[in-house]
Formats: structure tokens, C-alpha cells, sequence
């Protein structure tokens, strides 16, 4: 008799345990997920610095060639800048934390599709602010 309850217990530990399993898809969403964040959460911390190498940058524009120069530079750190609030508001629209986590084959799909595309963006905006930054520390000799 204290068996059979003991194997009748591990049975439904085990489907309770199932069921709460993730399921091939999701877990690939979820990963594709955590990489998406990780690479925002890379980024993320460099938005002050930007912000102070716009503000080191505007003294040193003028309309020389040199001046220009410095504009452009600025210019694409701005732009970088922009880039990361756009993106972080439209990925936020997309992907709102509050969504049940539930989600039909049919719905996992297609945001598995948008994932992937937010992916792709994620990266060029590292490239792009990673670059800007690095242009704009080359021009003001900053390490």
C-alpha cells in the first residue's frame, strides 16, 4: 500500500513537472529573447556617456573643415542616441512585459518572426553606437 501511494505521488509530480515544460519553440524564443536583452543591456549603460561626448563635441564646431568634422561626429552619436530610444519604445509596443505568457503555435510564431527581426536591429545598434562612440572619443583623444 505504501508503494503504490509513493508511486502514485512520483506519477503526478512527474505530469506536473511535464506540463509546466516549455516546449522546443518557446524555449528558442526565450533564448533569442535573453540574447535581444543582453545586447540592450550592453548597450544601455553607454547612453550617458554619449550624452556627455555630444556635449564635449558642440564647443568644437565651427564651419572649418575641422569643425565639420567634429559636427559629424556628433551628429552620428545623436543619431545613435535616437536610435536606442526609438528602438527601445518600439520593441517595448512589440514585445509589452505584461503579455500572458501563454501563446497559441500560431502567435509564437509570428512573434518568433519579429524576434528575429529586433535581433537584427539590436545588433546594428550596438555597431552604430559602439562606432559613434569610438569616432568621437578618436577626434576629443579620449582612451
Amino acid at each position: 500500500m505504501k508503494s503504490s501511494v509513493f508511486y502514485a505521488i512520483i506519477a503526478t509530480m512527474l505530469f506536473f513537472i511535464s506540463c509546466n515544460q516549455l516546449s522546443k519553440e518557446e524555449q528558442e524564443f526565450d533564448a533569442l529573447m535573453q540574447q535581444v536583452i543582453d545586447v540592450h543591456d550592453e548597450v544601455m549603460p553607454k547612453m550617458g556617456e554619449m550624452s556627455n561626448l555630444i556635449k564635449e563635441l558642440e564647443p568644437k564646431i565651427d564651419t572649418t573643415t575641422n569643425g565639420q568634422t567634429y559636427s559629424k561626429a556628433q551628429q552620428d552619436v545623436k543619431d545613435a542616441y535616437d536610435y536606442m530610444m526609438t528602438w527601445m519604445s518600439n520593441f517595448s509596443d512589440t514585445f509589452p512585459h505584461d503579455v500572458d505568457n501563454e501563446m497559441s503555435k500560431e502567435k509564437l510564431s509570428s512573434q518568433m518572426k519579429l524576434l528575429k527581426e529586433e535581433d537584427i536591429k539590436v545588433k546594428k545598434l550596438k555597431d552604430q553606437i559602439n562606432a559613434s562612440i569610438k569616432n568621437a572619443k578618436a577626434l576629443l583623444e579620449k582612451p
